[in-house]
């Protein structure tokens, strides 16, 4: 994230991500990329179920609201949609209907508004996580 000169940076990539979380929720798709060490301790290969529950909890406790686990990657209607890729690279594709994708890459976050989706298309060993941000 690209911070104004009387803004210091966050001392950790959790509230790293919360700052970004709290400027850029109910606008349009937004990507962070933390710097320095990667944003989570648990080594690769990691159980992904307890890596999102455990950012959804930190995440909850920073920002002071929901934040869960997404079981799919639809559109959700009055939540945004986070999507963090631990290891690996993934093609991500919006949904609905857009035929441009991006890569997502180690250590990069994206953060999709409300009613929109995505399609992934991850290499072997990739591991993405993905949070649900209730915006109503």
């Amino acid at each position: 994230m690209q911070w104004g000169p009387e803004e210091a940076r966050p001392a950790d990539p959790a509230r790293e991500v919360a700052a970004f979380l709290h400027r850029r929720l109910g606008s349009g798709p937004a990507l962070l990329w933390t710097e320095g060490d990667p944003p989570d301790g648990e080594p690769s290969g990691a159980a992904p179920a307890h890596r999102a529950a455990r950012w959804a909890a930190t995440l909850r406790r920073l920002l002071g609201r929901a934040v869960e686990p997404a079981g799919e990657l639809t559109p959700g209607e009055g939540s945004a949609l986070l999507l963090f890729q631990h290891h690996g690279a993934c093609q991500v594709r919006p949904t609905p209907g857009s035929d441009q994708g991006l890569r997502l890459r180690s250590g990069q976050w994206l953060l999709l508004p409300p009613g929109c989706g995505c399609h992934l298309k991850c290499r072997p060993g990739a591991e993405p996580l993905a949070l649900r941000i209730p915006t109503a």
